[in-house]
C-alpha cells in the first residue's frame, strides 16, 4: 500500500500548481551558479538516454505480463495485475485503467470488498489525472469509509484532497501564494491523524501541509532535506522528495535550491519513465524566463509527449500553451538572427569591395616597384664598378705598407739615424692610417648617402653621387689587420710590455690568430702618441664612448695611478733594429 500511497501523493503534488514565476525566479537567484549549471547539463544527458529507460520500464512491464500465462489461482492473477497497475500508473493511464478493472473484477468474483475498495481508490487516482474529474468522484463514492482499514482510511483521504487539488487547477482556483484552498484543510488534519510519525510518507506529509505557511515550510526543510540527502534519484519516491524541498525552499525565499531540487527531481522522473512529470515543465519555464530557449523547447516538447502518452487532459493544454510561448520566442529569435546574418552579408561584401580595391592598387604599386628595382638594379652595377676600383685602392695600400715595412727593414744605421727613423715612421704610420681612416668615413657617409636617396626614390642624384669609392666593412677588418702588422714589426714585443702594467690576474689573452684586440689595438695609438679618445674613434670607425670606456676598464687593471697610466703606455717598447 505504500508504493500506491506515494503514487497518489507524488500526484497530487504535481496538481498542485506550484509553477515558478520565470522571470522573477531568475531575478532572485543565481540560475547559472556552478552547481546549478552542471545539473542543467546532468539533466540534460539523463533526457538523451529517455529511450533506454522506457525500454527498461517496458523489460520490466513485460516479464510482468509473463507470470501471467498458465496462473489459474484467482489471489495470484490478483496480486500479478496490481503490479501491473502499479507500473503503468505512472507510464500509461489506458492500461493502468485496464489493469485495475480486471483486478476490481477479480475482487468482485472473490467477493473482497478490501480488494473493490483499493481499485475503487486506484481508478480514481487515474480518472482524475486524466482530467476526468467526475469519473472520479463515482469511483471515490463507492467507497464506504466506515469498513476501511486505517492504511485504506489514509489511501481514501488522499484520494479525496487528489480530486479537490485536480478540480482547483482545473477551475484555476489555486496560485503560487495559495497553493490549496482552505476547503482542503479538513482534509489535510485528517491525513495528519491517520499518519503516523514512523510511516515513510510522513515527511512528505508535514512539507506538504507547510505550502501555505512561511514558518511551518522553514521548519519543515531538516526534516525533508535529511531524507532526500540519501537519495540516489532513480525512483518516484526521491523524485517526489526533491520536489516537495525544492516547494519548501521557493517558499523561504531560497530560490536557489529550490531550483537545483527540481533539476533532481525531474532527473529521477525521467529515470523511472515517469510521464506523469511536473518538475521539468516548471524547470522549461524557468530557462524559458532565462532566455534559454533551445533548452526550454527540448524540456516541454518532452513534457508535452509525455503529457499526450499519458493522455493526460489537464496537463496537455498547459504544456502546450507554454510551447506555443516557446516556438514564438524561438522564431522571434531566429528572425533576428537572420536580420543579423544579412547585415553580416552586406558587411561582407563591403569588405569584399574594399579587398579588391587593395588588391588593384597593391598590383598598380607592384608594376611601380618592378620598374624602380630596374632602376636599383643599375644603381648597384655602378656600386659594384666603383667596388672595383676600392679593390685597386686597397692594393695600393699593400704597396704602401710593403714599402714601408722595406723602410723600417732599412733603418738600420746609428743610434740617431734609428731615432730618427723611428720618429719618423711613427708620424708615417700614424698619418697614413689617419688618411685610410678619414677615407673610410668618407666612404661610410657616402654609402648612407646613397641608401637615403635610394629609399627617397632619388635615383638621378644617386647616378651623379655614385663616383666615389666605398670601402665595406671587409676592408676596415683588412685596414685593422694591416695596422697590426705593421706596428707589431715596429713594436714586437708591446703586448708582453703592454701586460706588465696589469694586474696578473687581468692581463690581456690574445684568442687564436688574434695579433691585436681592440683594447691593445687603443693604446697601440697612444703609444704612437696619439691620446685624443675622438681621433682614435675615427681611426677605429667605433663610437667614443666605446674608447672612453674601454680605456677606462683598462686602466682599472692596472696598479699604476690613472692619470700617469697613458705615459706610461707611451714608453713602453723599444722599435725593432
Amino acid at each position: 500500500m505504500s508504493k500506491l500511497r506515494l503514487s497518489i501523493i507524488t500526484a497530487m503534488f504535481m496538481m498542485f500548481g506550484f509553477h515558478y514565476h520565470a522571470h522573477s525566479a531568475i531575478r532572485e537567484s543565481k540560475l547559472l551558479s556552478c552547481d546549478v549549471a552542471s545539473l542543467l547539463d546532468s539533466l540534460d544527458v539523463e533526457l538523451s538516454k529517455k529511450d533506454v529507460f522506457e525500454n527498461i520500464k517496458k523489460s520490466k512491464i513485460e516479464t510482468l505480463r509473463k507470470k501471467l500465462h498458465g496462473v489459474d489461482d484467482p489471489e495470484h492473477l490478483y496480486w500479478i495485475n496490481r503490479d501491473l497497475y502499479n507500473e503503468f500508473s505512472f507510464f500509461d493511464s489506458d492500461s493502468a485503467l485496464h489493469y485495475a478493472n480486471i483486478c476490481y473484477d477479480i475482487a468482485l468474483k472473490q467477493g473482497r470488498k478490501s480488494w473493490m475498495d483499493e481499485m475503487n481508490l486506484n481508478k480514481s487516482y487515474i480518472y482524475a489525472a486524466t482530467g476526468l474529474l467526475d469519473e472520479a468522484k463515482q469511483c471515490i463514492d463507492m467507497v464506504d469509509i466506515n469498513s476501511l482499514s486505517n492504511g485504506m482510511i489514509v489511501d481514501y483521504y488522499e484520494r479525496l484532497l487528489f480530486i479537490a487539488t485536480h478540480k482547483d487547477q482545473f477551475l484555476g482556483k489555486n496560485s503560487l501564494e495559495t497553493p490549496f484552498l482552505p476547503d482542503m484543510e479538513p482534509l489535510l488534519m485528517n491525513l495528519g491523524r491517520n499518519l503516523p510519525s514512523t510511516d515513510p510518507l510522513y515527511c512528505w506529509f508535514i512539507g506538504w501541509r507547510s505550502f501555505n505557511d512561511f514558518d511551518l515550510a522553514k521548519k519543515s526543510i531538516p526534516l525533508v532535506e535529511k531524507v532526500v540527502r540519501t537519495s540516489n534519484f532513480s525512483t518516484r519516491k526521491e523524485a517526489m522528495d526533491a520536489w516537495v524541498l525544492s516547494h519548501l525552499y521557493k517558499k523561504t525565499g531560497d530560490t536557489e535550491n529550490a531550483f537545483k531540487y527540481l533539476i533532481l527531481s525531474a532527473i529521477a522522473d525521467i529515470r523511472m519513465c515517469n510521464k506523469e512529470i511536473a518538475s521539468l515543465q516548471e524547470i522549461s519555464s524557468i530557462v524559458y524566463g532565462a532566455g534559454d530557449l533551445n533548452r526550454a523547447n527540448d524540456y516541454i516538447t518532452y513534457c508535452l509527449q509525455c503529457a499526450n502518452d499519458y493522455n493526460s487532459r489537464v496537463r496537455v493544454g498547459r504544456l502546450a500553451d507554454l510551447q506555443y510561448h516557446i516556438a514564438e520566442a524561438l522564431s522571434m529569435k531566429s528572425n533576428e538572427q537572420a536580420k543579423r546574418i544579412k547585415s553580416f552579408i552586406y558587411i561582407l561584401i563591403l569588405i569584399l569591395v574594399v579587398l579588391v580595391v587593395a588588391v588593384c592598387y597593391i598590383y598598380r604599386q607592384f608594376k611601380r616597384l618592378k620598374k624602380q628595382k630596374l632602376i636599383l638594379n643599375e644603381t648597384n652595377d655602378e656600386l659594384n664598378r666603383r667596388v672595383t676600383e676600392l679593390q685597386e685602392t686597397r692594393m695600393q695600400l699593400k704597396d704602401v705598407n710593403t714599402r714601408l715595412e722595406e723602410l723600417v727593414r732599412n733603418t738600420q744605421q746609428s743610434a740617431s739615424e734609428l731615432l730618427v727613423a723611428n720618429d719618423n715612421k711613427e708620424r708615417y704610420i700614424a698619418d697614413i692610417f689617419s688618411i685610410c681612416s678619414n677615407y673610410i668615413s668618407k666612404l661610410d657617409d657616402f654609402r648612407r648617402d646613397i641608401y637615403r636617396k635610394i629609399m627617397a626614390h632619388k635615383f638621378e642624384e644617386v647616378k651623379e653621387l655614385t663616383k666615389s669609392p666605398e670601402l665595406s666593412h671587409g676592408e676596415i677588418k683588412e685596414l685593422y689587420s694591416n695596422f697590426d702588422q705593421i706596428f707589431l714589426r715596429v713594436y714586437p714585443n708591446f703586448v708582453e710590455d703592454f701586460n706588465t702594467l696589469l694586474r696578473p690576474a687581468d692581463r690581456i689573452v690574445l684568442k687564436k690568430g688574434e695579433l691585436l684586440n681592440t683594447e691593445l689595438r687603443i693604446y697601440a695609438f697612444v703609444r704612437l702618441g696619439i691620446n685624443d679618445s675622438v681621433k682614435i674613434s675615427k681611426f677605429l670607425h667605433c663610437s667614443v664612448q666605446t674608447v672612453y670606456n674601454t680605456r677606462q676598464r683598462v686602466r682599472n687593471k692596472s696598479d699604476i695611478p690613472n692619470e700617469e697610466f697613458a705615459s706610461a703606455v707611451r714608453l713602453l717598447g723599444k722599435p725593432s733594429i
